[in-house]
This record gives structure tokens, sequence and C-alpha cells, in this order.
């Protein structure tokens, strides 16, 4: 049987045949360090990683794997939000109630987001696939039989929404459909509002309604037994053309409505005329008296003071706009002319309770004497 103890290894000789170690005076020889015996004295010295060596190591793959994550985000969202409105319009089109609301509501959050962004939105209110979508559900609603509380604010949201999109052979048919008269005063109000948004942004681009049907509806509206739907007439005959428009508005401008009347001179101001002169005179002059609540509408002094609260606001709102239209105009008037508006604009820059319209009204205390020199 073969022997396979330490000492029966090729090379080594048994034990009892190693010679023994002779006396001598010379010193014993150090034995070769083994990885065992190393101490800390004889590992190379260790020099602490610098600054740039800790830059490349995490920042550099953390800048790669960065930018493919935003690529693929990037791609991402595109391809997301292209589904999100396609999606939008599966629920429009779906015959249960509830879902085509939400479709409706998810599509006017989508629309109002994609115009905040401006360029680096999808310009989803020039796709003729969700206005098409929008007006034929608008359409639906407006030939329901009944009109309760629920349909008639189911059709002023899709009016209101018509009005973020500038597909105009699309939505304006319906939302001229929208203020017929046998329509609630809400929904007519709205679908005014919403061609004036449109109109407005047709107007910034260079381009004008010039459309009979557009300016003939408006001009029929206008004579509404409503105070409101005829002051949002006259501010939107301002932004199309038509024949008939500007003498319509003249004859506005005698409305029994203070704010239709205001409406009316600003919006020929905005046809650069000087024809509503008479009436920003007279709000000039009334700019800084406050409104008498017993002037007001109410069976209660509460109510009557909350319509004389709501009728300050307005008469800021139609402050402002009084100055723009003087800015507007001002070049066409004679030196009596400049003079007096100066006269009367003057008390608003100095004493006006609203530091904003102080200003505004510095402003165009501004313009006016630019010229004059």
């Amino acid at each position: 049987m073969a022997d396979f103890s330490p000492d029966s290894i090729e090379g080594r000789p048994p034990a009892s045949a190693v010679p023994p170690a002779e006396a001598s005076d010379a010193p014993p020889s150090r034995p070769e360090p083994t990885q065992d015996s190393l101490s800390a004295e004889d590992l190379p010295p260790v020099e602490p990683p610098s600054a740039r060596f800790i830059l490349q190591l995490f920042l550099v793959p953390g800048l790669i794997v960065s930018a493919v994550i935003g690529v693929w985000a990037l791609f991402g969202k595109i391809s997301s939000s292209e589904q999100d409105w396609r999606q939008q319009i599966v629920e429009m089109r779906s015959n249960n109630e509830h879902r085509r609301w939400r479709g409706a509501n998810g599509m006017a959050q989508m629309l109002r987001a994609d115009i905040e962004r401006g360029t680096d939105g999808q310009q989803l209110s020039r796709n003729p696939a969700i206005a098409k979508e929008l007006a034929d559900l608008l359409a639906d609603l407006l030939d329901e039989p009944a009109s309760d509380k629920e349909l008639i604010s189911q059709q002023s949201f899709v009016t209101t929404t018509l009005g973020w999109l500038d597909a105009h052979e699309i939505v304006v048919p319906v939302l001229l459909s929208a203020t017929a008269a046998q329509r609630d005063q809400i929904v007519q109000a709205d679908a005014i509002r919403s061609l004036a948004r449109i109109a407005g942004r047709a107007g910034e681009t260079g381009t004008r309604f010039n459309q009979p049907e557009i300016s003939d509806r408006l001009i029929q509206a206008s004579q509404d037994q409503s105070p409101l739907i005829r002051q949002l007439c006259a501010y939107t005959l301002a932004l199309v053309d038509g024949p008939g428009v500007e003498q319509r508005l003249r004859i506005m401008m005698e409305d029994r409505d203070k704010n239709t009347q205001v409406n009316a001179a600003i919006a020929l101001a905005r046809r650069n005329s000087t024809a509503g002169l008479p009436v920003f005179l007279r709000v000039l002059r009334s700019a800084t008296l406050p409104v008498n609540p017993e002037s007001m509408d109410g069976e209660t002094e509460l109510l009557r003071q909350a319509q004389a609260e709501k009728q300050a606001a307005m008469n800021a709102v139609a402050l402002v706009n009084v100055l723009q239209a003087i800015e507007d105009i001002h070049s066409k008037l004679d030196h009596d002319q400049v003079r007096e508006i100066r006269g009367l604009i003057e008390p608003v820059a100095a004493e006006y309770d609203i530091i904003r319209i102080r200003l505004r009204a510095q402003g165009t205390l501004r313009t006016i004497d630019t010229l004059q020199k």
C-alpha cells in the first residue's frame, strides 16, 4: 500500500535523516516573509483617491444614466400624451354617460395645459379630431329635449371648453347655435365668451373674423333682454367685422345698461373710432366716487350692499379698459379734448384706492404727454 504520509513526499527526507543544525557565530538568516506573516510595515503605502478619480468613478456614469433616462422619459411622455388625448376621445364616444364626462373633463384639462405650454405643446387646440368630438358632443347636448340643471351644467362646460379650440370651421357653427335665444342664459353667455376668446386669438395673429353669419348672430343677440348678454355682445363685436357692426355699437352706447354703454364705447375705440369719447368722460368723472348701495336693486340692505360691491369691481375693470381705449385713440383727439381727459385722469393716478389702477393711470398720462411733446 502506498505511503501518503508527509514524510513520504518526494524530495523530502524523513525527519530522522535531517542533520542537526551546527552551532555558529553568524546571525541566523531571516526567513522569507509569507502571506500570513506580512505586517503593515511590509505593505506598500496606500494613497487616498483624488477628487478627480471620485468624479470619474461616480459622476460620469451618473450623467450617462441620467441622459438615458431623460431620453426614455421624453419619448415616453410624447407617446403617452398622444395616447392620452386619443383615450379621452374614446371615452367621449362611450354610451356610458359617466365615461363620456370623464373623457370631456380630461380633454378640457389637457387643452388648458397644452395651451399654457405654448410652442412646446402639441397644439391640441388646432387638432380637428378633438374639435369634432367636442363639437358633436355639444350638438347632442343642445338637441336634448329636457332642460334641467344637470344638462345646463354639461352644456355650459362643453361650450366653455370649445373656447380653447382654434379649428374655426368646426367649432364656430355649434357655438353660434348655442347663442340662440331659446338656450339658457348661462349657455348663451358662455358661447359668446368662447367666440370672443377665439376671435381674440385670431386677431392676435392678424386674422379677423369677417363672416356675416357671426356678425349677424351677435347683432341679433345684442338685442336680448338680459344686460349680461348685451354686454358680452358689445365686447365681442369689437373683435369681428361685418355689415352693420359699427352702427349697432353706436346704438348700444345709448343702452339703458351703463356697462353695455362702456363695452360698446370701448369696442368702437378698438375699431379706431372716437365715437365713445362721451362715455369715457363719464367713466372718468365718476371713477373715484364710491358706489351707493341705495342705488342698487335688492330687497334687503345686505343684497344691495352685495350688488354695490359687485358694481364697484365692474367699474374698476371698466376703468382699466377705458384707460387703454384712451391710449388707442388719443392721437385722434384735439388739444382741448386731450386737456380735459388729462385733467380727469390725474385724480385717478393720485388717489385711486387700487394701486394697480393708479399705476395704470400714470402710464396713460405718460403716453399722452409723449405724443403732446
